[in-house]
């Protein structure tokens, strides 16, 4: 062992004692009291982003069933254009435009639907990220 141990002197009072100790409740307190708010913090901050979260899914809801109607409406299209066909050929020469429509739809659905998931993902980690900058 080292010498530099910790030693009660022989003359400590319990006058010193107890301001040793008071300051001790003290510091443990005010420690307590700061984590206390920084969980509450933490607590705000993920009330938030659960919130963005949220509405942001109800947005990404109705703009996939958007897309879904969208989709519908395109296959209609081709089965109406299909039964308004008088020959084989022409029913087979309408599947290429129709295929082309549908994936232009796609892609384009599929674009709108990636960059709103990014944006709620970026918007709900605000919250979370302010936070973390406080605390740390």
């Amino acid at each position: 062992m080292s010498d530099a141990s910790f030693k009660i002197p022989a003359e400590f009072s319990a006058d010193e004692a107890r301001k040793i100790a008071e300051k001790g409740v003290a510091q443990t307190r005010e420690t307590i009291e700061k984590l206390n708010a920084a969980a509450k913090n933490a607590l705000g901050a993920f009330d938030a982003s659960a919130s963005i979260v949220a509405t942001g899914f109800s947005e990404f809801k109705a703009k996939a069933f958007e897309a879904f109607q969208a989709n519908t409406a395109l296959t209609f299209e081709y089965f109406e254009a299909l039964a308004g066909t008088r020959t084989v050929s022409d029913a087979v020469a309408l599947a290429p435009a129709h295929a082309s429509k549908q994936f232009e739809a796609l892609k384009d659905q599929t674009k709108d639907l990636s960059s709103l998931a990014q944006k709620i993902a970026q918007e709900s980690a605000e919250p979370l990220k302010a936070v973390i900058g406080k605390t740390f």
